[in-house]
């Protein structure tokens, strides 16, 4: 067989090849893809010098064995807001349940003391990506529920929205609470019928309310 045949035969053999790993890829859909590298590289704590985050105990879970993916709604103290406040931790799941990778989001008011309060006059701008604090500091408490790859988009789809066009912060009406149950909607999970509630109350009440208590 001439030279040039048997390359143009071993390209044909290598596109085939590679067209049954693909097809055996797409078969298995529901698992997680390989490489579980991070959707959103600024919603991780590698500016903060850890960028697995933070692993935490925790509090209630509804998880579901073979779900690729995951979010986890967690409660860390706060210095300048009383009442704590609440973000949500998200990403992939391993063959065994674990967190692969870790992304943050939670809507926190600028300007500190003073946007809090302000807040509850007028909505304020605030910032959606991890700060020092979410990365640091332990969470008091931790919900995590898994996530089938449809929900996972369509979580993705939501933080890439929030992140395009990012929500004012208000105290009664869409503080952090409401921004992470923002984000839980995509798993079908329910606020608490008080919305206005402090956070260290609020997790427990959005855990309750779920039926994971």
């Amino acid at each position: 067989m001439p030279k040039f045949q048997r390359a143009a035969t071993a390209v044909v053999l290598a596109a085939a090849l590679a067209g049954c790993q693909s097809v055996s890829m797409e078969g298995t859909a529901a698992m997680a893809p390989l490489g579980y590298a991070v959707d959103f590289p600024k919603l991780t704590c590698a500016s903060w010098g850890s960028a697995g985050g933070r692993n935490e105990t925790v509090t209630a879970q509804r998880t579901r064995p073979g779900d690729p993916a995951y979010m986890e709604f967690r409660l860390r103290p706060a210095l300048s807001v009383p009442s704590g406040h609440l973000y949500v931790v998200f990403g992939r799941l391993d063959a065994a349940g674990k967190p692969t990778t870790r992304q943050y989001i939670g809507l926190f008011p600028d300007f500190g003391p003073v946007g809090l309060y302000a807040g509850a006059l007028v909505p304020i701008s605030a910032q959606l990506e991890p700060d020092f604090n979410d990365c640091t500091f332990p969470a008091t408490a931790a919900y995590r529920v898994s996530l089938t790859e449809n929900q996972y988009q369509q979580l993705l789809a939501k933080v890439r929205s929030y992140l395009a066009n990012p929500p004012k912060w208000r105290m009664f009406g869409f503080n952090c609470n409401n921004f992470a149950a923002s984000l839980g909607t995509v798993a079908g999970l329910r606020e608490p019928a008080n919305r206005n509630q402090p956070s260290f109350t609020y997790i427990y009440d959005y855990i309750n309310v779920n039926g994971d208590a």
